[in-house]
């Protein structure tokens, strides 16, 4: 089939001088099918689904931000809303994305075949190498204190354990919070952790969550309102000049997750002290203490 000069088409609205030719870019067709639909006065994503198949409903979450700016230009600038002019704005629009690196690899998810198309070429990004996160234990005469907080169905837990320079553990705990958010848990579990600490008379604390928000929020502030009071009685609590508060991959933080996963299932508070910690908690205190790594990325 003959190519196909969109300045041809377009006289009298904007220049186009791109040139197609059908027999090469399938994706015409592809979204011809659409742009009928929505000028033809359907413009129903159900009823396109049905009318038009499966490829028509690809391309309608495409079509809708153009259409607004098309419709417009065929109220108020007397431009017909053919399905040629909406193929081409659409096409436009998706180089544009493409181009701003707006359209991204997870974007064509289910869509992959269709890509090339639109001149999108999708290189599968690569993963980042392995890497091994191992658990430090605390200098001599200071504690750590490793906490975890997790939500499940809208409904949140924390737990955390406290060891010495050693990497013995001292105590163990679970909490239930019920309904609040995720950095809500984290930050009750910090301070739930703090709290045990100071109440078994233990100083210079090394506090370590794999939160990279619960932290910055206490070190820097902000955060949401409903937050506050803990961070507020964090700080009161946590001496930023003594202790220290640290970032670590969930993969170096089991033991708290384990633990915080029990508070959830359990729907209490418990402590656990060093004789009658489960045997799995124990096996993963004994892991971080002979200094095995876990790996992270795999």
């Amino acid at each position: 089939m003959a190519a196909c000069s969109y300045r041809e088409h377009y006289s009298g609205c904007i220049s186009y001088d791109m040139e197609f030719d059908y027999s090469d870019h399938g994706f015409l067709f592809l979204l011809e099918i659409v742009a009928g639909a929505y000028t033809s006065g359907c413009g129903d994503p159900e009823t396109d689904r049905e009318s038009y198949g499966v490829e028509a409903a690809r391309g309608i979450p495409v079509l809708l931000p153009d259409l607004e700016i098309l419709g417009n230009d065929a109220k108020h600038r007397d431009i017909a809303m053919e399905p040629r002019r909406i193929i081409w704005r659409v096409y436009h629009t998706i180089s544009l994305l493409h181009t701003g690196r707006l359209f991204r690899h997870i974007h064509w998810r289910g869509d992959m075949d269709i890509a090339p198309l639109f001149d999108v070429i999708i290189t599968t990004p690569s993963s980042p190498p392995p890497t091994l996160v191992f658990w430090r234990t605390p200098p001599v005469g200071s504690y750590k204190i490793n906490t975890d907080g997790c939500v499940k169905d809208g409904v949140a837990s924390g737990g955390g354990i406290i060891r010495d320079s050693s990497g013995q553990c001292i105590r163990a705990f679970f909490s239930f919070y019920g309904d609040c958010t995720i950095l809500e848990a984290e930050l009750r579990a910090i301070l739930d952790g703090i709290i045990l600490a100071q109440r078994l008379g233990l100083s210079v604390l090394w506090v370590e969550s794999d939160s990279t928000l619960a932290i910055l929020c206490i070190t820097k502030g902000g955060g949401p309102w409903h937050i506050q009071a803990t961070l507020r009685h964090i700080r009161h609590l946590l001496a930023l000049d003594r202790d220290t508060i640290t970032h670590i991959f969930r993969e170096g933080n089991q033991v708290a997750d384990l633990l915080a996963s029990e508070g959830w299932d359990r729907r209490y508070y418990y402590e656990y002290s060093s004789h009658d910690l489960p045997r799995r908690h124990r096996s993963l205190v004994q892991i971080d203490r002979f200094g095995l790594p876990t790996v992270r990325g795999l």
